[in-house]
């Protein structure tokens, strides 16, 4: 039976649980993605290292959740349908101005959207899809600020590659 890209991702990710245990914080973290399987793997990921997480595959969802649950760290598709993601991280700061935000895109036309919310004083970091799940969870804790177990995420890693 060959192998499907979701069957990778889900493989990849066990792998990263099983090495890195968890930390103890309950970090919430929403992730928002309209492709339902990358929004799935990304929760599974940010889970494994002991977040409290909430994926969303409507950026409009991610919106409304927010005003119950304030998100300490939101991870988000930049290019999507209703809402891009970086409409959706201004309405997540106005909600809880100290939430991390990370941004995330494979489509060139993000750096438009980019230029324009820095020219309205609106700074936010990116990474390119794909991105190796241990230079997301790197980029997150240099975000957030934390030291997390087995930090070392460096790609020297064997079993990761």
């Amino acid at each position: 039976m060959p192998w499907h890209r979701e069957d990778v991702f889900v493989f990849a990710v066990t792998h990263i649980y099983l090495m890195f245990p968890s930390n103890s914080g309950r970090t919430v973290a929403f992730v928002v993605d309209d492709e339902d399987v990358i929004a799935s793997t990304l929760e599974l990921i940010l889970l494994s290292r002991g977040f409290a997480v909430r994926s969303f595959v409507d950026p409009m969802d991610a919106a409304e959740a927010a005003r119950n649950e304030k998100p300490d760290f939101l991870l988000t598709d930049v290019m999507m349908p209703k809402l891009n993601g970086i409409e959706l991280a201004l309405k997540m700061r106005e909600i809880n101005p100290d939430c991390c935000v990370l941004l995330f895109s494979g489509q060139a036309a993000t750096s438009d959207l980019l230029a324009k919310a820095g020219e309205q004083g609106h700074r936010f970091d990116i990474l390119a899809k794909p991105v190796h799940p241990l230079d997301l969870l790197s980029k997150i804790a240099e975000l957030l600020g934390e030291s997390m177990p087995g930090q070392d995420f460096s790609r020297t890693v064997g079993a990761a590659e």
